[in-house]
């Protein structure tokens, strides 16, 4: 895919909210389906860390209605902070997908990061199946959305639920693949909030190999390949960790127009 496609499938000014608190929360509404649905506004949200978000922004979250945030780091992450605001109407559930954040592995530093990262998700598939079924139901019930789910980055263990979920309800690879690799461009907000806010963090990402810092298109083709080449498509995946046809076909019923 050229980046012009990657453009064209994923531009609309209402994508990014914008905030300052949370570099990479965007809505992951008005994707078209294969069978020309379309995801709708406000409903589904994908985040990096949303602890940081000020007031003003939390007031415009429940304005959306937000109810629910999936967080999907580890408990020592979470420790750090989370967002859960009975006050708004917004209620915190933590499920674990790593159980422990990736210790960065001895690799070179010009190692092909579509080939890193792209394995490291197909590994999560394993690795998170208990966490990524229990958000995909949690997803599918109507009562918690809207939802926001996102891990540290907003990157790598949101990039896969937000795959399983997209292409699930029927959007297309190429659309997933560029909805993606948009956290590329926000990583260096990230970084330059970790300057200000958390340069021990900073340190410690300076220490792991750059391809744990980027988001290419490859990674995410990487995974789509594997889920259609194993289970025959993202649903028979989804299928085979635990979740059954009428949550997949509820969060189709909530999630598209």
């Amino acid at each position: 895919m050229n980046e012009t496609d990657l453009a064209l499938a994923t531009l609309h000014p209402d994508r990014h909210l914008g905030f300052q608190g949370s570099f990479n929360f965007r809505d992951l509404g008005g994707y078209a389906t294969t069978d020309g649905r379309t995801v709708k506004w406000r409903t589904l949200f994908r985040a990096d860390a949303v602890h940081r978000l000020p007031d003003e922004e939390l007031d415009q979250l429940a304005d959306f209605g937000l109810r629910t945030v999936i967080d999907l780091r580890t408990s020592a992450e979470v420790d750090e902070g989370h967002l859960h605001d009975p006050s708004r109407g917004i209620t915190h559930v933590h499920l674990d997908v790593l159980g422990e954040v990736w210790k960065p592995r001895d690799l070179d530093e010009n190692a092909d990061a579509g080939e890193v990262l792209g394995d490291l998700y197909v590994q999560m598939l394993d690795i998170g199946a208990l966490a990524l079924s229990e958000a995909f139901r949690t997803l599918a019930n109507a009562e918690n959305l809207p939802a926001v789910f996102h891990c540290a980055a907003g990157k790598d263990r949101t990039g896969v639920l937000a795959a399983m979920v997209l292409s699930t309800i029927g959007v297309a690879d190429h659309v997933i693949i560029a909805d993606y690799a948009i956290s590329g461009s926000n990583m260096d907000q990230l970084i330059e909030r970790l300057k200000r806010d958390r340069p021990e963090a900073l340190t410690s990402m300076n220490d792991q190999p750059s391809a744990y810092l980027a988001a290419p298109p490859e990674a995410m083709a990487r995974l789509l390949t594997h889920v259609n080449g194993e289970y025959g498509s993202m649903t028979g995946y989804v299928k085979s960790i635990g979740v059954d046809s009428d949550s997949i076909d509820a969060l189709a019923e909530s999630l598209l127009d």
